[in-house]
């Protein structure tokens, strides 16, 4: 749609019939938006003016665009376009794949007075960034271009070429397709494994072992594991699935945190009955903390956090009886911090005294299937515990973060906006 935009603004300024005087080329020093952008260094009187018009025109597309001359010189960046890409516009211009685009514009021999390119832009600096550019090249008359006192620039031509140039950043939409090839890789992955496993040990027993009791018990044993493997990561699809599905819609209940921990202490004490660590759930310090919440999905949220610290918290290193693992869920008012908003809010905490994660996977605990190498070989589990705990906190509008040293333990922290609770508690 910007690409036919880019069209009707050579032919709204051709056929509006605009005089001279409304085309000033000298920019305005009250431009300041767009100041460090317009008329690249070199004589005014040596080049072709941008209208006024034409200015008027492109600020006032919803789209990030650009107008440069026939030398490929920046004459105009629009508001949104400095406002999307910022100091990015002069390495998006001297990108060799939109200089490759413009060559292709410039060797098109037609008639036709309008010529078009496209050209993707992958930035790796200051950070990742993919545009998409698309190029309409202009020719127009030289009396719409007009000198530094509105009158016309003077040149033997009788036409001047324009190139238009409109911007999309493709970042996001990038990487949500590799995300979605990652997910569709890494699960095809973690079922081929345990099916694999279970599609041998049938043909076993119905051959080798077809007639050996012993064999087929222990065989019949790991099937079953690698069969409850399976079902736990489908289950786990299945659930991130529904959440991906609501993620948009924020919940329309609300919960005090003395509720919460309540039914969190109800369903969690099972995991404890044959593990060989201990659990505290902290009381809430304050009865009026309240915030709004679905109920049944933050309680799956501290349970996963939970487990996360039963599966990944042993310490094998440490010897003697005198080591266990211990595992505490307290909730307290939010303070101020630089990584929390700043209104009133609450901090769920799920921390441990195991052996703590290296500060270099911290940034990827929450993509999907991601598992830190070391404890993947030794420990089993699907990776998307901290995703579906990523995704239910984003529903939530809340904050994750996890704090982790090597030999000292870990601790997830989920920050959560404050409710009204009988009056006690009011968002700023």
């Amino acid at each position: 749609m910007m690409h036919e935009a880019l069209s009707a603004v050579a032919g709204i300024l051709v056929g509006s019939g605009l005089t001279a005087s409304l085309l000033v080329a000298r920019l305005r020093p009250e431009k300041t938006e767009t100041s460090s952008y317009h008329q690249e260094e070199s004589p005014v009187s040596s080049r072709t003016a941008v209208p006024e018009g034409v200015e008027q025109v492109m600020a006032c597309l919803p789209a990030a665009t650009m107008v440069l001359d026939g030398e490929r010189r920046l004459h105009y960046a629009s508001p949104e376009a400095l406002r999307i890409f910022e100091d990015n516009l002069g390495s998006i211009k001297r990108h060799p794949a939109f200089q490759t685009a413009l060559d292709r514009l410039g060797e098109k021999k037609t008639a036709a007075p309008v010529c078009s390119e496209t050209a993707r832009i992958v930035l790796d600096v200051p950070h990742h960034r993919v545009i998409l550019a698309r190029f309409q090249k202009h020719v127009l008359p030289t009396t719409l271009c007009a000198g530094p006192r509105g009158g016309s620039v003077s040149s033997d031509r009788s036409q001047h070429t324009l190139v238009f140039v409109a911007l999309y950043d493709e970042t996001e939409a990038d990487n949500t397709e590799r995300q979605h090839t990652d997910f569709v890789a890494y699960a095809s992955h973690e079922l081929r494994t345990p099916l694999a496993a279970l599609m041998g040990f049938v043909e076993t027993l119905q051959g080798p072992a077809a007639d050996d009791p012993e064999a087929q018990q222990e065989f019949l044993g790991i099937m079953a594991a690698q069969g409850k493997r399976m079902q736990h990561l489908l289950d786990d699809l299945l659930y991130l699935s529904r959440v991906q599905r609501v993620e948009h819609q924020r919940p329309r209940g609300s919960v005090t945190m003395q509720d919460l921990f309540a039914r969190l202490k109800a369903e969690s004490q099972a995991l404890f009955r044959l593990k060989k660590a201990k659990l505290t759930i902290q009381p809430v310090s304050d009865p009026a903390l309240c915030v709004a919440a679905d109920i049944s999905q933050l309680v799956q949220v501290l349970i996963n956090l939970i487990e996360n610290a039963f599966k990944y918290g042993t310490v094998p290193d440490v010897e003697g009886p005198s080591f266990a693992l211990q595992v505490t869920v307290s909730c307290t008012a939010a303070s101020p911090d630089a990584r929390w908003p700043a209104v009133p809010g609450v901090v769920l905490s799920v921390a441990d005294n195991g052996p703590g994660i290296a500060a270099r996977h911290l940034p990827r605990l929450t993509e999907h299937f991601y598992r830190v190498p070391k404890t993947a070989a030794t420990v089993q589990g699907s990776g998307l515990g901290l995703a579906i705990v990523q995704h239910v906190v984003t529903r939530h509008g809340g904050r994750f973060v996890v704090e982790s040293t090597v030999g000292k333990g870990t601790t997830c922290k989920i920050w959560l906006s404050c409710v009204a609770s009988a009056g006690v508690i009011k968002p700023s």
